[in-house]
């Protein structure tokens, strides 16, 4: 089919389904994952995170499986960030509904070229189509006709090379995060065993004494198993700590420092600056709307990948930091620490998240807070420090290679999205295969 095809329009190769609303309170309910606004990605892709499932009828017309495409056709937001954003439903969502802002792609053809059509719909020339079509003033639109009309190049092997790189660039972010979310899992499982629920001395006070059980068949090696067994007391102490552990407060054992007010450092023109780094940024990555600082800043407040950065108010979230150099604004903390391991303070950050997102919901602002009180008052259990260093071999590696595919999944996506605006000037020329004898 490569070559076959004649400049085109989108509605030569499919038509669109419009959703429908909903009824809240069957919001959580066994079913089909609901495909909202939030479930796309700003200018485009699918956005995993707080995804609710519905409970009530669903038309078979409504309803999306892995793979089908789906678009907003609306936005609320000046940026035109959502307006024509498409999204596809992943692998592991096996069943997904429609709302009243979402729009199904029902293909004509089975045999349509729907990879190369997903990544034709996540160019930066779609995307500027979309802005410059867009109607209304406070709620955007994009008309149906508008969007159907938008021109597709055809599919030459250039573009045919792009979209099988960026496709298995997409394939490999994919598995990557889902890696992530299984060894963040083990990481969070370990270390409340360990710090919080105390296991492996309850279970050696409890008289357990086969040393797989007592660490919880974390290893079924039985000498690493009593390698790590070794680290645990056998008994609690009258403060209910296991014997020789101490409860510190969490800012004694990394240091969090606040953030600059950015706006009095700008960057002058023609000197060097970096990106400043504030919450939207923290949640979504840098943007063309980001803005700048100078990099005269002194050397602290410079956030370089690997940091561990928190935002102690609006919405609270910790993150390691993984898209290279910028600058660090207020309402956040670089979190850092000269006698623990960054995952130790950062797993305790975590722990300590729901609590401090209650306490900055209940200030009367608009924008919730934490102050440094909260943080004296969040208390952290530590161990002996040889005892740290030997629980290091084991929750080290698993805080590295989550480290390791973050960084990979930023140059992917920078590849990415170096390609795609190529996908519609057909820029790359692919070199003939040579046959080899």
């Amino acid at each position: 089919m490569i070559g076959a095809l004649m400049t085109s329009v989108l509605g030569d190769f499919f038509e669109l389904q419009r959703g429908t609303t909903y009824k809240s309170a069957l919001l959580g309910r066994p079913g089909p994952v609901l495909l909202g606004l939030g479930s796309i990605a700003r200018n485009g892709g699918f956005k995993e995170g707080n995804l609710k499932t519905y409970g009530g009828p669903c038309d078979p017309r409504h309803l999306l499986t892995p793979g089908e495409i789906y678009v907003s056709l609306k936005d609320v937001t000046q940026s035109a960030d959502l307006l024509g954003a498409v999204a596809r439903v992943p692998s592991h969502i096996p069943l997904g509904r429609l709302t009243q802002d979402t729009v199904k792609l029902v293909f004509k053809d089975k045999n349509a070229p729907r990879t190369y059509l997903y990544w034709l719909l996540q160019t930066p020339q779609y995307r500027e189509y979309c802005r410059a079509h867009s109607t209304g003033t406070t709620n955007l639109g994009l008309a149906r006709d508008d969007f159907l009309n938008f021109e597709v190049p055809p599919l030459t092997s250039e573009r045919q090379w792009i979209v099988d790189l960026v496709q298995n660039f997409e394939d490999k972010i994919e598995l990557n995060r889902r890696m992530n979310e299984t060894l963040e899992g083990m990481a969070q499982a370990i270390f409340r065993d360990w710090f919080v629920d105390f296991g492996p001395v309850r279970r050696k006070a409890a008289g357990v004494v086969d040393p797989v059980a007592i660490m919880g068949g974390l290893t079924t090696d039985p000498a690493r198993a009593a390698q790590l067994a070794s680290l645990f007391p056998a008994a609690f102490g009258n403060d209910g700590l296991p014997v020789g552990w101490i409860e510190r407060p969490l800012d004694s054992i990394a240091e969090f420092l606040n953030g600059l007010a950015l706006q009095k450092h700008p960057a002058k023109a023609g000197e060097p600056d970096l990106p400043v780094i504030k919450i939207a940024e923290l949640r979504n990555g840098l943007s063309d709307r980001t803005n700048r600082a100078a990099r005269s800043l002194p050397a602290k407040y410079i956030i370089r990948d690997g940091d561990f950065i928190f935002s102690w108010s609006g919405s609270l979230m910790a993150k390691v930091w993984t898209k290279g150099d910028g600058a660090l604004n207020q309402h956040l903390f670089k979190v850092s620490s000269d006698s623990y391991p960054q995952w130790f303070y950062a797993l305790w950050v975590h722990h300590h998240l729901p609590e401090f997102q209650l306490i900055a919901a209940s200030k009367a602002t608009t924008m919730g807070h934490i102050q440094r009180m909260h943080l004296t008052n969040a208390a952290t259990v530590c161990p002996p420090d040889p005892a740290i260093v030997a629980m290091s071999g084991v929750m080290q590696p698993l805080w590295d290679r989550m480290i390791h595919n973050e960084l990979e999944n930023h140059t992917l996506a920078e590849t990415r999205d170096y390609l795609l605006p190529r996908l519609m000037s057909g820029e790359v020329r692919v070199a003939p295969q040579v046959e080899t004898a």
